[in-house]
């Protein structure tokens, strides 16, 4: 038996955060949307995000949350993916991400804060450097070879 077989799954680690991000849609104009950010200890690498208040079944998207952290601090990210602060003079202001697919681009602004303190609230969870102990292989390995 491979040792990690032995080990048990990890408790309940999922932290969400439900907000009000802006959509760019201008220099001047901003819409809001409804989005849910889910960590999961069993997926200890990514942050994902879904769309909970669009009328058309948006597709979630998921990021490295190594990513996201380093987003808060700098610039960070290359091709589909960017993540930078968005700092206004007196206060912590947003975090900008821009997207990147087939459909087009889209720029949206996160509030810095409490999105902030959520993703403080996941290296508790998985601190960093430990994700490599979260990942159960087995279970990845079932879900690539299970048929659909």
């Amino acid at each position: 038996m491979h040792p990690t077989d032995e080990r048990p799954h990890p408790p309940s680690g999922r932290l969400h955060l439900d907000q009000i991000i802006h959509l760019v849609v201008s220099a001047t104009q901003a819409l809001p949307v409804d989005v849910r950010f889910t960590y999961d200890a069993a997926d200890p690498l990514a942050v994902r995000m879904d769309f909970t208040g669009a009328a058309d079944a948006l597709a979630p998207w998921v990021f490295a949350r190594d990513l996201l952290h380093a987003g808060l601090h700098g610039p960070s990210g290359v091709g589909h993916v960017r993540v930078w602060p968005d700092r206004h003079r007196h206060g912590a202001g947003s975090i900008r991400i821009l997207l990147t697919g087939a459909e087009g681009t889209a720029e949206l602004r996160v509030p810095a804060v409490p999105f902030e303190k959520w993703l403080t609230k996941t290296f508790s969870v998985v601190p960093a450097g430990t994700e490599q102990d979260h990942l159960y292989w087995d279970d990845v390995v079932r879900e690539l070879l299970r048929e659909h």
